[in-house]
């Protein structure tokens, strides 16, 4: 075989190799992480009370070391409790009323040393922010909200009968550019819940 040939082999065979590899990081990319972590709503439950319809729920999050990380670099992390209220109406089919949609947003303060939870919803509406000596307070403090404003009670003309669904999930679109096309493939990013069903 001329060295034209052997030439044309050789990068043949480079390629082939290239192929396997990026193959194989996308598959290990695929996997599961085996580092602790995850999220899923446990409970949801709605009060009319004060003339407007209210949010309480419970939610099992846990980070990934990817996040824990992010945060000690000073990353915020956002979250959102994304929340869908519908009236069945029998023959006349279901009607979604409007809802604030409600995100936390965790940061890290290196100087302090303290994790901040900041709320704020759709409509304009905040809470107080807390500050929190661990990630594991902070977490539980966006894991199990209180009080969440949804609806003013004219939305929901009574009587009626009622569903709703909520899910927890992270906000990919609020990550500094350089961490997005990671967190929308690794399976350590994919921190969104299944939705959790009521009636009320």
């Amino acid at each position: 075989m001329n060295s034209h040939g052997l030439a044309h082999r050789s990068i043949r065979t480079r390629a082939w190799w290239v192929w396997v590899l990026v193959s194989l990081a996308l598959f290990l990319s695929l996997i599961p992480s085996t580092q602790a972590g995850g999220v899923s709503v446990t409970r949801a439950a709605t009060e009319l009370r004060e003339g407007a319809l209210w949010l309480d729920a419970d939610a099992r999050l846990e980070l990934f070391k990817d996040q824990s990380d992010a945060l000690q670099n000073g990353v915020a992390l956002l979250f959102a409790w994304d929340v869908v209220i519908e009236q069945d109406r029998g023959w006349w089919g279901t009607r979604e009323i409007a809802t604030d949609a409600w995100r936390a947003r965790i940061e890290y303060h290196a100087l302090s040393q303290l994790y901040r939870v900041l709320w704020s919803s759709s409509g304009g509406e905040s809470l107080e922010p807390e500050s929190y000596t661990s990630l594991a307070a902070a977490v539980d403090n966006l894991s199990h909200p209180r009080g969440l404003w949804l609806a003013p009670a004219s939305a929901l003309p009574m009587p009626g009968s009622y569903r709703g669904r909520a899910r927890l999930r992270l906000v990919h679109d609020s990550l500094p550019l350089p961490i997005r096309p990671r967190a929308f493939f690794a399976s350590s990013w994919q921190l969104t819940s299944e939705w959790y069903l009521w009636a009320f």
